[in-house]
């Protein structure tokens, strides 16, 4: 099922129907939906030539392209095919020039899929197109697509200054993972807080969604979907390390500490004890691939607050239970396992998922206009409550560009919020920026509110309750 992505689409439309020369860089993180999305958008254009590099030698790829720029693509076929009774070109720069050649008289489209396994087996395929491309630009309607999955090479190989590509593209499409609200539409469920359980499991990877069942209880989908040998969830993070890294053992133990609440690199560096440079390394490589996120207070902050989080909740789901129940999980004892998670760690697991879910549903109102702030910064702040002279944090924050202040607070608790929550929340706010030009307080709850906070929030006046059910309307 394809679901979202409007605005990626729209995008690639538009640069479609001006008819002239694109190259255009699509790239993201594995199992994001980059070729399901390429796949939706070409579907019933008259000419395209559909490409996917494999990870094998230049003559292989160079046959298949050959058979993918003369043979046609079927958009409706389950894997994209390539006939074996078309010549092959005499190299690479003749396969692209008749493509280029082709599109001279009509709209023709090119996707390479899998670029950088291309620029492996050919070292100059990236000067070879940056050759064609400033002889054809003028004349050619070809709109030429790069899409890639490794994140290093799109960013330095293809989109950096000292890549020869460099200059000639004329729009570039990074595919971000779906957030709670389209994760929900594939998964199909109209539960609010089942849709919130299973998008804390694995966050907004399509691919990941998809092993889902939410027609299941979440205790199902975990020991059915999430444990054990074979399945494709159990086995991904280290799959997806193999893939991206050339020694995953010491990033996975730089996960391992970041799970654990190690946040900062010298924590991290006594806990896995790799040297401080290195750690710094690993974590710069993991928030590259979206594995882990360097965070900040936003609002009132220094320097010796930045700390690391676990950005993938696949991730962080395998790192917080795999280790722990690894044995039992080998016996067989899914299900046990599954109980034992949801019984007695799920509800704290569930929240942080949740305070990201409501940050989300945030910058969702901001950009429709009901929260009227232009965010500068969202996130969370932690530090010293002015008042109290204690540790506090406040989950929810937006910062906006004329100084307004947005902070919410998040309660993934059976009890109904009361009213100590909302003035909690009013006092620590006073704590995270110094004279806003306007304060919009949130309280976000499971399980709703008690008529003491509903009264306090009336008092405030500038305090909007929402629950679970109200941030999927």
């Amino acid at each position: 099922m394809f679901v979202a992505r409007d605005t990626e689409l729209q995008i690639l439309e538009e640069l479609y129907q001006a008819g002239t020369f694109q190259l255009i860089p699509v790239w993201g993180r594995r199992r994001v939906g980059k070729t399901r999305l390429l796949n939706e958008f070409v579907s019933g254009k008259p000419r395209v030539h559909f490409f996917t590099a494999g990870e094998t030698t230049a003559r292989e790829n160079l046959e298949r392209l050959s058979s993918a720029i003369l043979a046609w693509y079927d958009p409706l076929g389950a894997d994209v095919g390539y006939a074996t009774d078309v010549p092959i070109f005499p190299s690479f720069e003749a396969a692209f020039a008749r493509a280029f050649e082709e599109a001279r008289e009509e709209r023709t489209i090119l996707v390479i899929d899998e670029y950088p396994y291309l620029a492996k087996s050919y070292l100059g395929v990236s000067s070879l197109l940056q050759r064609l491309a400033d002889a054809h630009k003028d004349t050619s309607k070809l709109m030429l697509i790069l899409c890639g999955s490794s994140m290093t090479f799109m960013e330095h190989q293809v989109l950096g200054e000292k890549s020869p590509l460099y200059g000639r593209r004329t729009a570039q499409l990074k595919l971000e993972t779906f957030d709670y609200l389209d994760s929900s539409k594939l998964l199909a469920t109209k539960d609010p807080i089942r849709a919130v359980e299973l998008y804390s499991l694995v966050g907004g990877v399509p691919l990941y969604l998809e092993q889902l069942e939410a027609a299941h209880s979440t205790e199902w989908n975990i020991a059915n979907r999430m444990l054990g040998q074979g399945r494709f969830l159990y086995v991904e993070p280290k799959s997806f390390l193999l893939q991206e890294v050339s020694s995953p053992a010491p990033y996975a133990a730089v996960i391992d500490a970041v799970s654990s609440g190690r946040s900062r690199p010298n924590e991290i560096a006594d806990a896995t004890g790799i040297q401080g440079p290195n750690v710094n390394e690993y974590l710069k490589r993991l928030s590259e691939l979206g594995i882990v996120r360097r965070d900040t207070p936003v609002g009132r902050a220094n320097k010796k607050q930045v700390t690391y989080r676990i950005a993938d909740n696949l991730f962080r789901f395998w790192h917080s239970f795999v280790p722990r129940y690894e044995q039992a999980i080998d016996f067989g004892q899914t299900d046990a396992v599954a109980k034992r998670i949801c019984h007695n760690h799920f509800a704290a697991f569930v929240g942080h998922a949740f305070e990201d879910v409501c940050r989300q549903w945030v910058i969702r109102r901001m950009a429709e206009g009901s929260i009227d702030v232009l965010p500068s910064r969202v996130g969370s702040w932690w530090g010293t409550d002015v008042i109290t002279r204690e540790q506090a944090d406040v989950d929810v924050v937006a910062a906006g560009s004329d100084g307004e202040l947005v902070c919410g607070e998040c309660k993934w608790t059976n009890d109904a919020v009361d009213a100590w929550v909302i003035e909690t929340l009013e006092r620590r706010a006073l704590s995270v920026m110094d004279q806003p030009s306007s304060v919009h307080l949130f309280v976000f709850s499971k399980s709703g509110f008690a008529d003491s906070a509903r009264r306090e929030a009336k008092r405030a006046g500038n305090v909007r309750l929402v629950r679970i059910d109200e941030l999927f309307e």
